[in-house]
């Protein structure tokens, strides 16, 4: 146990002499190895109930139905990518986050959209967060400015479980769940993975002895920053933030050396707006295209700059309170939108915000001419704050997103949330008999305690994601004003169901039993909540329109029907449910109008083209069936149609 305490001496210079001689029973907990491999555990006891959580919301369009993901050619060629009939937002997103796209790609290359190794690879990125939140402050605390120059062992004593702790408070924090648990925002892990990466990176490079490792490290760290450049647009704050963390940590006379060593860095900063601008252009020439939606950059909504913004104190101050106290965390929260400057609900948050982030730029003032570990609670403090407001920028700003609030944006933005707070309360903590509190049994034990009630509330708020039914159940208790909480838990008990897994007329109207009946008297009276919150929803109408169709109730379903037609007349799903409501009625020249209508309206509708196929099976217009069938197969394979794909060529005659 001597020798192991001699050797992290060694190594860790004056911060490793933590551990006071009599102190031996601690020495295992001041181990770094120790510390990753309890970061580990942690990370993966919070979210051992995850694994097998199915695809929900965004997951269905933008991952298992996306056929961009299934073929490797369109990394290569990405032009190809508008040559398809597909949403458009799917394009836009594809072309601007393609590092997040080929990870998916890769996990559908090895095993189709099997839900578990999505949620492994999410997992393991959030995981290796963790350790690179306790890498980035290792290296911060033996950065020129925080090294003890003479002040001491007990400065370095105070700060020695700085890492440890706030790395494990962010692998195992409940608000981290939407980002690793929801899998397409696999986006937020793999950005903070680069972002993260790309500064202990550089802090390595600077500290590094021999020209090489120096070298190594600079363009390792510059290879991540393009990375995530291309993973997702939050990225651009980056060389900000290196910036920020040279001055702060570094200082120095500003040196041309100095400054072309941060320009590469900064000249990554035109990697996103240059994508954006070839996307206007290419979008300019794909009639209804446009760059907006799942691209996050653009409101559709119509919502001024200046109202997003008033509405971003108070969600910024939300995040805030979730980060310090998660409870009622929500899936799809309904946040109102701020219209009045002088608002209390404007004017509170601004207040505390602006008192925040001038309190960070105050404590980096102090830092002034002093050096060592008298230095750390300023700077670190001051560093964190404003890592918290630069990561936040761009969803929170002046940009308007669709949605206003979404838990997993303060993933990134809360690394500086743990570094300011752990650092002010390992500050704060005073000495007892010359030790630390900090360092202290009773402080351990209380760090203890935090995490394991942080942990179980993670795992706890995992568990509200183990089927989209009880997702959107807990959605709509908590937002029940909201309509899209309403019609999507409308979808979720659908998809329980027989008949919204069939594309057969005569299967979808089988009779169901009690406990079936209830659930599709339940998704009904969810979908006309929908509507009476948003009577304009053409969506809702569709689906109670289909859900009345399964009922028997045909009047109604193609009142409903009508309805979502008028409201959306370029969505090809309402003349296609009147088809199915016309064919349940015996009319099945109606039938095939509405179905060709359907198609005429959406070509890459691969569902009224199943329709027209089976009518056609119906009517044993063999040839007609078969390519029918062979086209909705085109537009996305499924392997239940190749056995009546086979059938139909055996009776057409065609090999």
């Amino acid at each position: 146990m001597k020798k192991r305490r001699k050797a992290a001496r060694e190594e860790q210079g004056t911060l490793a002499q933590a551990a006071p001689d009599g102190d031996e029973e601690l020495s295992l907990w001041r181990d770094p190895l120790v510390h990753v491999l309890l970061v580990l555990v942690v990370g993966l006891a919070a979210y051992s109930n995850i694994i097998w959580a199915p695809f929900v919301f965004d997951d269905v369009p933008f991952l298992a139905g996306n056929p961009l993901i299934k073929d490797f050619g369109f990394f290569a060629d990405p032009q190809r990518v508008f040559e398809l009939p597909i949403n458009p937002d799917l394009k836009h997103n594809f072309v601007l986050r393609p590092v997040a796209y080929f990870t998916f790609a890769l996990n559908h290359a090895l095993h189709g959209l099997d839900v578990g190794g999505y949620h492994v690879v999410n997992l393991l990125l959030h995981l290796a967060d963790a350790l690179l939140v306790y890498l980035l402050l290792w290296l911060t605390l033996r950065t020129p400015v925080l090294r003890s120059d003479g002040d001491g062992d007990q400065p370095a004593q105070r700060y020695y479980y700085l890492p440890f702790v706030s790395s494990l408070l962010f692998v195992c924090h409940p608000l981290q769940t939407q980002a690793v648990t929801y899998v397409i925002q696999r986006f937020v892990p793999l950005v903070a993975l680069f972002y993260i990466g790309a500064l202990v990176l550089y802090a390595a490079g600077r500290l590094a002895a021999g020209k090489g490792a120096r070298t190594a490290c600079y363009l390792g760290a510059f290879f991540a920053c393009v990375l995530a450049m291309k993973t997702k647009e939050n990225a651009f704050t980056l060389p900000v933030v290196i910036l920020l963390y040279e001055v702060v940590f570094f200082r120095g006379a500003v040196t041309a050396r100095r400054v072309l060593s941060l320009a590469p860095f900064v000249l990554t900063m035109a990697i996103i707006p240059v994508k954006l601008m070839q996307l206007s252009a290419m979008s300019a020439t794909t009639a209804g295209a446009k760059v907006a939606g799942a691209v996050n950059l653009i409101n559709f909504k119509q919502i001024s700059s200046w109202e997003y913004l008033m509405t971003q104190f108070g969600v910024i101050a939300t995040y805030l309170r979730l980060l310090f106290i998660p409870v009622g965390q929500n899936f799809d929260y309904d946040y109102p939108l701020q219209q009045t400057l002088l608002a209390p609900a404007v004017l509170l948050p601004l207040a505390l915000l602006v008192g925040l982030a001038g309190g960070g730029a105050w404590l980096l003032f102090r830092t002034r001419g002093r050096r060592g570990m008298a230095c750390a609670p300023l700077a670190l403090a001051g560093f964190g704050i404003w890592w918290f407001f630069i990561t936040l920028s761009v969803e929170s700003s002046v940009v308007p997103i669709d949605d206003l609030i979404f838990e997993h944006r303060a993933y990134l933005p809360s690394v500086g949330f743990f570094i300011a707070v752990v650092t002010g309360a390992f500050s704060l903590l005073p000495l007892r008999e010359g030790e630390p509190l900090g360092t202290s049994r009773l402080a351990i034990a209380a760090f203890a305690l935090l995490v394991t009630v942080s942990a179980a509330a993670a795992y706890a708020r995992n568990s509200v994601w183990e089927t989209p039914v009880s997702l959107w159940r807990d959605n709509v208790r908590k937002s029940p004003g909201k309509p899209r909480s309403h019609f999507s838990l409308g979808v979720a008990l659908a998809d329980t169901l027989p008949p919204w897994h069939t594309d057969d007329i005569n299967v979808m109207l089988q009779p169901m039993n009690a406990r079936q009946n209830e659930v599709l008297a339940e998704l009904v009276r969810e979908f006309k909540t929908a509507i009476r919150l948003d009577p304009q929803s053409g969506a809702a109408y569709t689906f109670l329109g289909g859900a009345l169709l399964v009922q028997k109730r045909f009047a109604e379903a193609s009142d409903a029907l009508a309805r979502a037609a008028a409201l959306e007349p370029r969505d090809a799903r309402p003349p296609a449910f009147m088809g199915q409501v016309l064919e349940a009625q015996g009319d099945l020249a109606g039938a095939r109008r509405k179905y060709l209508e359907a198609i005429a309206v959406d070509p890459s509708a691969q569902y009224a083209h199943l329709f027209l196929a089976r009518l056609c099976v119906r009517e044993r217009r063999h040839a007609e069936a078969l390519a029918g069938y062979e086209t909705a197969y085109s537009l996305s394979p499924r392997p239940d149609l190749e056995p009546e794909i086979a059938r139909l060529r055996q009776v057409v005659g065609v090999r």
